[in-house]
């Protein structure tokens, strides 16, 4: 299973990206912070997931993340790590076709297990039977 990282924040990145690849099957293909490297990136690889910050660094990670959407055939799984907590702004990914919301501080682990539950031999991707991005948690 191949993942892009997209953080402004390298050291999350890299935090991540080690984490992540202690899961066996996974690899991580790319990194990048802001949204024009991310966009061509994902285009570029076609990733089986992407985990996208809500904001980059040009803060807008929510303009990718509908790009992204409209474009990818098949779809690309779309994590979002937000530093806002806030109901808005996890409404926002929401809309935008997020199939998973994560606060970056406080939920990585919860992150982790998402990434570890969708990953099966052979590079499918596995289908959960729980309600995803939930906007209450």
């Amino acid at each position: 299973m191949t993942i892009v990282l997209a953080d402004a924040d390298a050291h999350f990145r890299d935090r991540l990206k080690k984490r992540l690849e202690k899961i066996t099957g996974v690899h991580v293909v790319g990194e990048s912070s802001d949204s024009e490297e991310t966009t061509a990136m994902i285009l570029n690889r076609k990733p089986d997931i992407v985990i996208l910050n809500s904001s980059l660094r040009d803060g807008l990670g929510i303009e990718v993340l509908r790009h992204i959407k409209r474009l990818m055939v098949p779809p690309t799984i779309i994590i979002i790590v937000t530093d806002d907590p806030s109901r808005d702004n996890k409404t926002a990914c929401s809309l935008a076709g997020a199939d998973f919301i994560f606060e970056k501080v406080t939920e990585d682990h919860k992150m982790i297990n998402t990434v570890r539950l969708l990953y099966v031999p052979h590079g499918q991707i596995q289908a959960l039977d729980f309600p995803i991005a939930t906007l209450d948690e």
